[in-house]
């Protein structure tokens, strides 16, 4: 099969719009990016409330977080920002109808932020506990962890909305 034939299958047609809309996307998180500085604070302020009922003794100043001699300051990656965009662009992609979408979205940005602050609690106790062994948790177990989390609740998606609302059509 030909280029042409193959960006015109449904796969091409998925890949190029989710590359689009992914840009989009990230264009618009870029132009705005003072706009969000709010969801630093809100992820610093959530993660420290959430630390804090665990026992541990953690202060929050803005978009730093202080427990146990660990010092943590959340930055734009730590939002779970880039990995929520990957997702609303795979689902704004799929051949899906807009009612399926929308759930999609509503329904995946809520369990993606809220794996998000697990991931943050269990690297803040990582630092605290294993302090060597908080690079390695920090860029290579839970960035792949996240990935793998981020297409699996995709095709959960798939699975649940699209596939059972096209069985009731």
């Amino acid at each position: 099969m030909d280029i042409k034939a193959q960006l015109k299958s449904e796969p091409g047609k998925f890949i190029i719009s989710f590359v689009i809309v992914m840009t989009v996307l990230y264009g618009i998180f870029y132009t705005f990016r003072d706009e969000f500085l709010v969801m630093r604070v809100v992820t610093a302020i959530l993660l420290g409330s959430t630390l804090t009922l665990i026992g541990m003794d953690t202060t929050v100043s803005g978009d730093v977080i202080t427990t146990c001699d660990l010092n943590l300051k959340i930055i734009d990656e730590c939002t779970a920002v880039f990995s929520i965009i990957v997702y609303i662009a795979a689902i704004i992609a799929y051949p899906a109808n807009t009612r399926s979408k929308i759930i999609g979205v509503v329904s995946g940005i809520p369990v993606l932020y809220g794996f998000n602050i697990l991931r943050l609690v269990v690297l803040a106790l990582v630092g605290v506990n294993f302090p060597g062994a908080f690079d390695f948790v920090h860029v290579y177990l839970w960035q792949t962890t996240f990935i793998i989390f981020v297409l699996i609740t995709f095709l959960l998606w798939l699975k649940v909305v699209v596939e059972r609302r096209e069985n009731v059509e």
